[in-house]
């Protein structure tokens, strides 16, 4: 959906059309859509001017909920939610962010449409905090779901590059993906290198990044295991969306791990692959 239907769906405008529909049609259900539009312009300088055009395509997204009619706030609540999950807003990943930082993303319709909800009320309601926390959760479970995506497409790139080197090396075992049968063995991938007599086992942790500035974030389990099962124990960091791989060995980042001081313990520190490659 283009940016200029976007702009005309969150407007007071075609939500105010669709306000007008709604509650004439309550009384006058029989009577046809283009019919009750032409009859609001007519009879009602009130509504004569909304955007109409707009508001019928509104009349199909937006549930239908008699009883908002009397609660326009109610009603703007659920027409807001109903466009965002339409309309898939640029400002929605604002929201886990707080109300502010949308606030300042909102053009002056939007903007507008958000405060006829009363969703920028100083003393907010539990309907509008519990509106903000569903919309909050909403991009959170999107934003995981691209995440796992994103990283089992980076374990498979290891499992086919560890297939590859195998091959390559003459080694007729193949690459396990021990994450998929088996999240808490603490590694991803198990593979091999050569031995002096037969191969040796080979553990991968697989990470990703896709945004910048480059970085990781590692677990405190994550790294004991490293440092338990070092030196066959190592790190693909795939680099997206060029699908670039970097290898790296327990001891190529643990000058890079906090320590924990007085009885405070670090948990899951963030690692700047620049600092890990330099």
């Amino acid at each position: 959906m283009g940016l200029r239907w976007q702009e005309s769906f969150l407007s007071m405008s075609s939500l105010s059309g669709l306000i007008a529909i709604r509650r004439y049609s309550v009384q006058q259900s029989h009577v046809p859509l283009p019919e009750v539009i032409s009859t609001l312009r007519r009879i009602s300088p009130d509504d004569a001017y909304h955007d109409y055009d707009v508001a019928v395509l509104l009349d199909g997204l937006v549930e239908k909920k008699p009883i908002h009619l009397e609660d326009d706030t109610a009603f703007f609540r659920d027409a807001l939610s109903a466009l965002i999950e339409e309309t898939k807003p640029w400002w929605l990943k604002l929201s886990p962010s707080g109300r502010e930082r949308v606030r300042t993303a909102l053009s002056g319709n939007e903007a507008q449409c958000f405060e006829a909800a009363g969703l920028f009320s100083e003393s907010p309601s539990r309907e509008t905090r519990e509106w903000w926390d569903a919309l909050s959760q909403k991009v959170r479970s999107a934003d995981d779901a691209k995440k796992l995506k994103q990283g089992r497409r980076a374990e498979e790139l290891t499992i086919n590059y560890e297939n590859e080197r195998l091959s390559s090396l003459g080694i007729s075992g193949r690459a396990r993906w021990v994450a998929l049968d088996d999240n808490s063995a603490g590694y991803d991938v198990q593979s091999f290198d050569k031995g002096v007599v037969e191969p040796i086992a080979k553990l991968i942790e697989v990470k990703s990044s896709a945004r910048q500035p480059r970085e990781i974030f590692l677990t405190r389990n994550e790294w004991t295991n490293a440092v338990e099962r070092a030196p066959h124990y190592f790190f693909h960091i795939w680099l997206f969306p060029e699908e670039e791989l970097i290898e790296l060995r327990p001891d190529d980042i643990k000058a890079n791990i906090p320590e924990d001081q007085g009885s405070g313990e670090w948990q899951i520190a963030r690692l700047p692959l620049q600092l890990l490659t330099s």
